[in-house]
């Protein structure tokens, strides 16, 4: 359902027309702002201005963190869009228009309503410029709605004010994971509906998928601009104990966003062990739970993580080519379980030196200093460097509920020789203060070489919360954090789906039309 426009409930500020002569060289034009022309992006605006000849545009919306942008494009008559007003403010909006012969230079007033209660309570902790990749900083927040979610990514500034959110309650459902693509386009999906945006909120896009395949956790847009979607799949069954059970969250679809049609699959538990339980406390069905994908244009492959089973790779032809999880009970493939051994592509964990470590690591029951698995992994990242970057949720680590924390982790694959060394680790040293059991993220900024970890579902002094932190990959010090303290408003507090606020992931992104 597409939201509607309604003029009750956008606030429109007219300052009025301006047509100056005498002193302004008698050059004409008239100006009108118009706030959240969408209806689902209350700090973003449209100027409509029209001028007697061509002019170019450009934006400047003042306060401590100013937002600006020049328009190129010459016009007479055009909307040139705003965005980064502060809420709850009487903004100063700085126009100037420049035409052959000279310059206007105009101030306009817009004012903004107070930001919705739901949004989180945003504390800088910790901020060093000098050395944070440039941008300002995207949050995938989802709010509890009595047992369902109500999506609303936003974008806060340095000093935790919020400049920009999307509400899409109008979706009725969870909407995710919020990204911004290489075109500039915001997109975002929900079972069954692939969402593209604008920055003003005006769906660009809006693309209903077969009901068969119900969408979840991850979107990746390939090189191409086409995707790669993790869904589920109606009327597809796994046999466990004799038994056949409807499985969910284990196949993955490529979407042409050009033919607007699903044009490939890939059946996941053809090729993985569909009975192995070691990590699995949700229903039968859900025995992979996957999360998250990478793509690999070296080989034209997909890294896929699962929080019942661990990280493995495929081909694009939906050949397995490795598996680092802990060893522990790995049997044949498919869904009826009669298909290869799966256990030769395991992964062995190896240290610096490319020596094994003990088979108590190997499977899982303890960890190395230097090396553990990630247990109940999300956001599988590759750098440019082609190693493997992660979110370590750890859960069930050891497969011991009483050992608790989480970190990103960078791992070296050798596929050659089917080998993995961890290389870097942020996070385990902060215990139960970074201890998120779902969602989270974790990114490289290739600006810096930072590493921007999300920790989206913890406990802060008894309050449920989430950090966002960019780590300097070098020292392992934090030139960033903010504490997002979730209210869940609408919800009864438990760790049931919607009953909880959740912050799913977070990107380091410019606030830019």
């Amino acid at each position: 359902m597409t939201p509607k426009k309604t003029i009750s409930s956008i606030f429109i500020f007219l300052i009025g027309f301006w047509i100056l002569s005498g002193c302004s060289s008698g050059f004409d034009y008239s100006i009108e702002p118009v706030l959240n022309p969408n209806n689902i992006a209350p700090l973003t605006a449209v100027l409509q201005i029209e001028a007697e000849q061509p002019v170019k545009a450009s934006v400047k919306v003042l306060g401590d963190i100013p937002w600006e942008q020049q328009f190129d494009e010459e016009f007479t008559n055009s909307e040139i869009p705003v965005l980064g007003l502060y809420p709850d403010k009487n903004n100063q909006v700085a126009v100037k228009l420049e035409y052959e012969g000279g310059v206007i230079h105009d101030t306009l007033e817009i004012k903004t309503g107070k930001l919705p209660t739901r949004i989180p309570q945003i504390v800088i902790n910790t901020l060093d410029r000098s050395k944070m990749t440039s941008g300002m900083h995207g949050c995938d927040l989802h709010f509890a709605n009595r047992g369902k979610f109500s999506s609303g990514p936003l974008i806060f500034d340095d000093q935790g004010e919020v400049r920009w959110y999307l509400d899409l309650s109008f979706a009725g459902k969870m909407v995710s994971p919020f990204q911004r693509l290489r075109d500039g386009t915001i997109l975002m999906v929900s079972r069954h509906v692939i969402y593209e945006f604008d920055m003003l909120g005006k769906i660009v896009r809006e693309t209903s998928i077969n009901n068969n395949y119900g969408m979840h956790h991850d979107v990746v847009e390939l090189p191409d601009g086409n995707l790669l979607i993790c869904v589920g799949k109606r009327n597809n069954f796994i046999k466990l104990d004799g038994n056949y059970v409807e499985s969910d969250s284990d196949f993955i679809i490529l979407f042409d966003r050009k033919k607007s049609k699903i044009v490939r699959e890939w059946d996941v538990a053809k090729v993985l062990d569909v009975s192995r339980k070691e990590l699995n406390f949700f229903r039968p069905g859900d025995w992979l739970h996957m999360n998250g994908l990478a793509f690999d244009p070296r080989d034209n492959s997909i890294i896929v993580s699962a929080k019942n089973q661990g990280l493995f790779k495929i081909s694009w032809n939906n050949q397995l080519q490795w598996i680092l999880a802990p060893t522990k009970n790995w049997g044949k493939s498919g869904r009826n379980g009669d298909g290869f051994e799966t256990a030769p592509f395991l992964l062995t964990a190896v240290n610096g030196a490319g020596e094994p470590y003990p088979e108590n690591i190997q499977q899982g029951v303890e960890s190395s200093e230097e090396f553990d698995f990630s247990w109940g992994p999300h956001a599988p990242k590759l750098t440019p460097d082609g190693t493997l970057l992660v979110f370590d949720n750890g859960t069930y680590r050891n497969y011991n509920p009483k050992i608790q924390y989480s970190r990103a982790v960078e791992y070296n694959i050798d596929e050659e020789n089917k080998t993995a060394e961890q290389l870097w680790q942020y996070g385990k040293e902060r215990g139960l203060n970074f201890f998120s059991t779902i969602v989270s993220d974790v990114d490289y900024l290739p600006e810096t070489q930072n590493i921007l970890v999300t920790s989206g579902y913890l406990k802060e002094n008894g309050r449920l919360a989430a950090k966002i932190v960019e780590v300097d990959r070098s020292s392992g010090k934090e030139v960033f954090e903010a504490t997002l303290y979730l209210k869940s408003l609408k919800g009864n507090s438990t760790p049931s789906w919607g009953q909880t606020d959740i912050l799913y992931r977070s990107e380091r992104m410019p606030l830019k039309y």
